[in-house]
């Protein structure tokens, strides 16, 4: 009797895989909720590489015009006040392929455990290309990776795909405290209300102006701080103070820029996460432990895929080693991601260094 069958390793079934992987990395993606196509977004996914080839993505940004005019019938021709040359700068942003494979030692392994070790597989590597994914983002926000070595790539690491990281330049970084550089930032330089308050200052005198996000027809930015930061600032305002921080989260705002916020002051939303980059060396002694926190608006950071970069963006490869006896999966996918920086500058983060000593 003749039976439909997919067998392992099927086209269908692949497809059908990569498409998994893609949703659930996406969702235990810090940065997913942040990411949109549009230029208000914090993070502006690029799909001119979708159906083409290339390695490389040019974005420009146009210059306002700033001299004053003309007045009255006074002649515009060779006016330097009326006829004004529009400046534009641009970034660029390359792309890469990466990827990552889990196997299994052998069918009598598989025999010992109740697990299915292709979706098992699948679940494994939706967490590392999560989490791969958000450390990347953290590292080039920030423009630095850091000493945690949590992280998958190595301390020293200096980019990806020919993006390399960019530390801050010095109109978009800030110290905490009375500190004005990593070497006099100490153990009381932890980050503050008033910071918050600098930030906005700056965000909205800054040339190009940062660009805030918008919620409700409202403008909003985010700070993303280090959980140490964030202990920090919560107990260094009065309760009062901070439930009326917190009103905005239990107030259920249904706004992604929400989803899991410490709360929202003059403004900014606040947010915590593990992965912010963190620092032992600041101060005198090159001893005192430091993170940078990130002041975030629009176009903060951007990201690219390569060819069929949708929901099939990951390649699914299914194969058996040891002459049939082992699985292995392999799951890839084309990509590269980078702040956004123009004419040598920062244009949508502010980078904040602060006191990170850990509570304990």
């Amino acid at each position: 009797m003749s039976m439909t069958d997919f067998p392992l390793g099927h086209a269908l079934a692949i497809q059908r895989w990569s498409t998994s992987l893609a949703v659930e990395a996406l969702k235990k993606s810090y940065f997913a909720k942040f990411i949109g196509k549009g230029n208000k977004s914090m993070i502006i996914q690029k799909d001119e590489l979708h159906k083409g080839k290339g390695e490389k993505v040019t974005v420009g940004l146009r210059m306002k015009l700033n001299r004053p005019g003309v007045e009255g019938d006074n002649v515009i021709e060779g006016h330097a006040d009326g006829e004004e040359a529009m400046h534009f700068f641009d970034d660029y942003l390359f792309i890469d392929q990466l990827r990552k494979s889990t196997k299994s030692k052998g069918k009598m392994s598989e025999q010992r455990v109740p697990y299915n070790i292709r979706a098992n597989g699948r679940d494994a590597l939706a967490d590392w290309w999560a989490e791969t994914m958000d450390e990347n983002m953290f590292s080039y926000l920030s423009g630095a990776r850091g000493v945690d070595t949590s992280f998958k790539v190595p301390i020293g690491w200096t980019g990806r795909a020919n993006n390399t990281l960019q530390a801050p330049d010095a109109a978009h970084q800030i110290y905490a405290g009375d500190a004005t550089s990593s070497a006099d930032l100490d153990a009381a330089d932890q980050l503050a209300l008033i910071d918050v308050e600098r930030l906005m200052a700056i965000a909205k005198t800054l040339d190009p102006m940062i660009q805030p996000l918008k919620y409700k027809g409202q403008s909003k930015f985010i700070l993303l701080m280090h959980v140490f930061q964030a202990f920090h600032l919560r107990t260094s305002t009065t309760t009062n103070d901070w439930l009326d921080i917190t009103k905005s989260v239990q107030r259920g705002k249904s706004a992604l820029m929400y989803k899991d916020s410490l709360g929202e002051y003059a403004g900014v939303i606040l947010h915590s996460h593990r992965n912010v980059i963190q620092f032992d060396d600041y101060g005198a002694g090159a001893n005192v432990d430091a993170a940078r926190a990130l002041f975030l608006g629009a176009q903060a950071g951007m990201i690219a895929y390569g060819k069929d970069g949708g929901k099939n963006r990951y390649s699914w490869n299914e194969e058996k080693d040891d002459r049939g006896n082992a699985l292995a999966i392999t799951a890839g996918t084309i990509f590269g991601t980078k702040k956004c920086r123009y004419d040598g500058a920062d244009f949508g983060v502010i980078s904040v260094d602060a006191n990170n000593d850990s509570p304990a």
